[in-house]
């Protein structure tokens, strides 16, 4: 098949039709219901600033995503990727942006089944009561109904022993799974050379936006904004052509005959300021106390000025949230002088999977599996990161289209 229609103008889509193209595909539809593409790549912009709402960053020259995107023309800038974290007992950590506690046992359990509660039980006890306490603290319902998978988004995927014995926690984590996959060392403390460069897009996220339009255009790719695609109209109109949903798969269910599932609906407030900041930039630090109402900082330049936004698991815009701040990097190096709020917003995030969602995907995929065959291609719902997007769509865009994958990667 050559003909491909994918539903969905951000990122994933974006990426989709690209790839198609140097698939061999010659008649490519990206369908964007909003008047712009990029979804949640996509900032508000005011007064030439981005107001971003969380971290995007792009991986140095050998990201697979950045090296696509670049053979059309888009161009990025490498930095240092600076991070931190601060955890129960004012443990401020640098270059490691998941939690540390005391606690000198890296003993773990197997875990029994597949929810967020299940996972955290795997730890000894002075690692899982804290990271207890910020899952309910940051999503406030019963963990046992989320899907393990949310710790990634929740950055707990890994936890710090601050106490254990490094040499210990490092040959666990070379020969055990289940400790490398829930223990963590800080890369500084044992050379982990992983992360340490980053890139952003080269005039910042509109400009990157604006460009891959630019690019897919001039591909062939024909673009339709403010266009909503019936599920059902698009499923019974499949034949002789790929179908790749990469937009929010809900519709899809009623349109499948599946049960719509249980979902998360989990709303963020987020404060945007103009600030100056002596310290490392970009820099972000991620708060694991489960105290005040401040989860995440992140301080960068957009337009020649500083700006600082404040990711917070309520309301919070007075004096309680810039002590907040402060208190977030404090233990960093570098001065902070908080300005004026440029932006606030409250919006729902769809990132954190509950345990039916899982299931119901599953049976979702299977279902279109069966009707549509390897038509239809899934825009990589369940992975939060970009890069396990990329290659979940890839390889079954290749399946569909009938690359190889020497060929889809020449």
């Amino acid at each position: 098949m050559s003909r491909v229609k994918i539903v969905g103008g951000g990122l994933t889509g974006i990426l989709a039709a690209f790839q198609a193209h140097a698939m061999g595909a010659v008649d490519i539809e990206l369908h964007e219901r909003f008047d712009n593409l990029g979804g949640v790549a996509l900032p508000d912009v005011r007064n030439g600033l981005e107001m971003r709402e969380g971290c995007i960053y792009f991986g140095p020259g050998t990201d697979p995503i950045r090296a696509l995107l670049e053979t059309h023309g888009l161009e990025f800038q490498d930095f240092d990727n600076r991070f931190g974290s601060l955890s129960p007992g004012d443990v401020y950590i640098e270059d490691f942006g998941g939690p540390g506690f005391a606690c000198a046992d890296i003993a773990l359990t197997a875990p029994v089944g597949p929810s967020l509660a299940d996972r955290l039980d795997c730890y000894p006890a002075a690692m899982r009561d804290p990271l207890v306490r910020y899952a309910h603290w940051h999503l406030g319902c019963d963990l046992s109904t989320v899907h393990e998978s949310a710790a990634t988004p929740l950055a707990i995927n890994r936890s710090y022993p601050v106490g254990a014995d490094l040499e210990t926690l490092a040959e666990a984590k070379r020969t055990n799974p289940l400790a490398n996959e829930l223990l963590a060392i800080p890369r500084h403390l044992w050379g982990h050379t992983n992360n340490l460069q980053a890139s952003l897009p080269v005039g910042g996220f509109p400009t990157l936006l604006r460009g891959c339009r630019r690019a897919l255009e001039a591909i062939g790719v024909t673009i339709h904004e403010r266009d909503l695609v019936s599920p059902r109209q698009a499923l019974a109109e499949h034949a002789g052509e790929v179908l790749v949903w990469a937009a929010n798969p809900t519709p899809l269910f009623k349109a499948a005959g599946v049960p719509v599932p249980r979902l998360l609906p989990k709303s963020f407030a987020t404060y945007t300021f103009e600030a100056r900041w002596t310290g490392a930039l970009p820099f972000y630090v991620q708060n694991f106390t489960a105290e005040g109402s401040c989860f995440r900082v992140y301080v960068y330049e957009s337009g020649g000025k500083t700006l600082l936004t404040a990711e917070c698991v309520a309301e919070d815009g007075g004096d309680e949230l810039s002590w907040d701040i402060h208190r977030l990097l404090k233990g960093f190096e570098g001065d902070l002088t908080l300005g004026d709020l440029l932006a606030a917003s409250i919006k729902p995030r769809w990132i954190y999977h509950t345990v039916d969602a899982i299931e119901r995907l599953t049976q979702l995929r299977a279902t279109l599996a069966e009707r549509v065959g390897p038509a239809f291609v899934a825009g990589a719902w369940e992975p939060y990161a970009k890069g396990e997007k990329f290659v979940e769509m890839d390889a079954a865009l290749s399946a569909a289209l009938g690359v190889s994958k020497a060929k889809a990667a020449a």
